[in-house]
Order: structure tokens, then sequence, then C-alpha cells
């Protein structure tokens, strides 16, 4: 999804003003900051990298422990080299002697621009996200903002490693998962900053507005857990997702939500398994969140607790798809719905997504640098 900037949550649809204090610039200053540059370096293709900018890379790896991160930071380099200079046995002369090797491609000598994975200067995109932590903030108040980033972030770089570790032939993204889970805390520090920048660079920038919305969604569910007043979910739910899929204020019938209906069908695949078959019900996904739709969740959030509730959500909204998608439970649905005479007469046709697409393909693809994952260069 390539975001415009959101307009002040304050300004929008007559919600609340801002917390008393809360400082919109210096929020938006502080996620944006940069921490070295490094992350900027590692966002972009290998073969994009100047010398100064590979050297940089090498004193970070050597610093390092042995590990992931270390192994992957090698890979790196060695796509770099191998783009340069080629990846055939080095030349010897009539001695035996190796030759210096003889470059390839022309060495970079201007640095180019770090690009998010949907073509965004990285820079743009991460100003853009703090613009939109910010518009939460609005309301929410910065820490509670930031924590829903941080929450969101580190459920995103779950749902990365495991589709990496399902992936034939192994993980596609190099290291596993894209940082170490963060602690929400509240703190816009340069760990948060860091897993920002890597998530954008990597998935793109609209990955990491469907985190912020997925933290924002189970801080909700963590208070209705603790005794908060169901009968909110509906608020609670519009209010973390409703943005990402209209304008204020729009939707199709009266009550009637994308969410809801990914809310109902994530409360049906969990029902089941964790009550028992015999014992739930399962509930109409209409997208309404009415009474039955409030009982079964309640039921369910109580054994399911609120991480398994906000990853199942998710799933059903399509923010853990990684690759070009595919027919969803959602769009079966309605061909199953239509009368067979009108199943008969239609002919298939390309699905869309209902949201604005946000699903790209992982920054790294298909070609491999000692075990390490790189698009074609």
């Amino acid at each position: 999804m390539n975001t415009l900037p959101h307009p002040p949550a304050a300004r929008r649809g007559g919600r609340p003003a801002a917390p008393d204090g809360f400082d919109r610039k210096a929020l938006i200053e502080q996620l944006i900051a940069s921490d070295g540059g490094l992350e900027d370096i590692l966002a972009k293709h290998p073969r994009d990298l100047t010398e100064d900018e590979i050297r940089k890379v090498a004193e970070h790896r050597l610093a390092l422990p042995a590990g992931d991160e270390k192994d992957a930071l090698d890979g790196f380099e060695r796509a770099y080299y191998d783009h340069v200079y080629g990846d055939a046995p080095a030349a010897r002369d009539e001695t035996g002697r190796m030759m210096a090797p003889e470059a390839r491609h022309p060495l970079n000598t201007t640095p180019k621009p770090a690009r998010t994975a949907d073509g965004l200067e990285l820079s743009q995109a991460v100003a853009r996200l703090a613009e939109r932590v910010a518009d939460v903030a609005e309301t929410q108040g910065s820490r509670d903002a930031v924590r829903y980033l941080q929450s969101g972030l580190t459920i995103l770089n779950q749902a990365v490693t495991t589709y990496a570790d399902r992936q034939p032939g192994g993980p596609r993204h190099a290291g596993g998962p894209m940082f170490q889970d963060l602690r929400d805390d509240g703190d816009a520090g340069p760990k948060t900053r860091s897993a920002m920048r890597t998530a954008a660079a990597r998935l793109g920038a609209g990955k990491v507005e469907e985190a912020l919305a997925l933290g924002q969604f189970e801080t909700a569910l963590q208070n209705l857990a603790s005794g908060g007043a169901v009968d909110g979910l509906r608020d609670a739910t519009t209010g973390a997702f409703g943005t990402l899929f209209r304008d204020t204020g729009q939707q199709l019938r009266p009550n009637v939500t994308e969410e809801g209906e990914s809310l109902q069908m994530a409360i049906n695949d969990l029902g089941p398994g964790l009550l028992g078959a015999r014992d739930y019900a399962a509930i109409r996904e209409d997208g309404v969140i009415g009474p039955k739709t409030l009982a079964a969740f309640k039921r369910v959030l109580s054994a399911a607790g609120p991480r398994r509730m906000t990853e199942a959500m998710g799933r059903n909204l399509g923010f853990f798809m990684f690759d070009t998608p595919k027919v969803g439970r959602r769009q079966q649905l309605k061909r199953t719905r239509q009368p067979k005479k009108a199943q008969q007469q239609s002919k298939p046709k390309q699905l869309e997504p209902k949201r604005r697409s946000l699903l790209h393909p992982p920054i790294y693809g298909t070609a491999s640098a000692n075990g390490q994952n790189f698009a074609e260069i």
C-alpha cells in the first residue's frame, strides 16, 4: 500500500482532541531519527552498494558474535562481491599465484537511496509511517501508540519467520527473523526505529501500517480480557482496522465491515479447536458484530488469549500473506453463496483483495549466496 499521510486523527470524523501534553512534532522526529545508517545500507540490494557502504557492513559483522545475524551479513557481503567480481574460481598466473580479480561490473561511487519493497524511498516511507503513528497518538497518546507499533511489529516478525520456515528449500528471508522481537514499552528508541525501517524495507511500508493496527487491536483485546465491556468490541475493531479499508464513515451497509467479517472468521477458526466441536456453534460471517458474535467472541477470547486471537485476525485479513494473492476464503464463500444457475453462467474472474493491497513479495528473492537469499543480480 503506497499510502499517503493520514490527516491527524483528531481532525477526522469528529474524534477527541489530542491528550494533554502530546507533542506531535517531537514524536515524529523521534521515530524518523537516524541511528548510524546501517539499516538503510542493509535495506538496499547488494548490487547498489558503494565500496564504503560494504566496508561499513563488514566492520559491523566483524564486531558481532557468531550467530544468525553475523551469517546473514556475511551472505550480504558475498552477494555484493559476486555481483562485482563474479563467482567463478579465482584466476591464477603461470606460476600458480592467485591473480587480483577484475570487476565484472563497474563499482558504484555514488550512494543510492534505500527503497522499500513497494518502491518508496525508505526515508519517505519512514516519515509517512511516523505520521501514521502520530495520527493514532492524537487520541491514544504517544506511549500507547508506540506500544501498538512495537507489539504489532513483533507479531509481523513472528509471522514472517513462520512463513519463511515453511517455504520449500528453507527460509526466504536472510537470517530468519527480520529483527529481535521488541519489548512493548512505549519508548521509540533505536531498536524500535530499526525494526520499523527493516520491516518497511523488506515487506513494504503498508505492512508496517497493518502491524500498527494489529498492535492496537491486541491491546484492546487485553483490556477486554481483563474485564473491559465486551460491547465495545465493534468500536475497538473498527478503530484499529477501519482506516485500512475505507475513509472515515464509509461502509457498504450499516454496521457491516470487512474487519467485522474477518473477526467472525477468526472466532470460527479458533472456536471448535479450543472449545470442542460439539460445544461450539459457528456464528454467521456477515460482517455485523451483534449479540451472537459478542457471545462467541467472549468464550473464544477467554480460551485463546489476546495474542492468538490477534494472530487469527491478521491471517483472515490477509496481513500474513507475503506472496502473490490467491483466491481467499472470503471470495470462496461468496462463490458458494451464489445460486447454482448463477455459478454455472458466471465465468471465473481475476479476484482482487477488498483492502488496499499490501501484498508484496519479500525483498530478498531467488538467487542464493552462501545460503542467504537475495534477489537475482
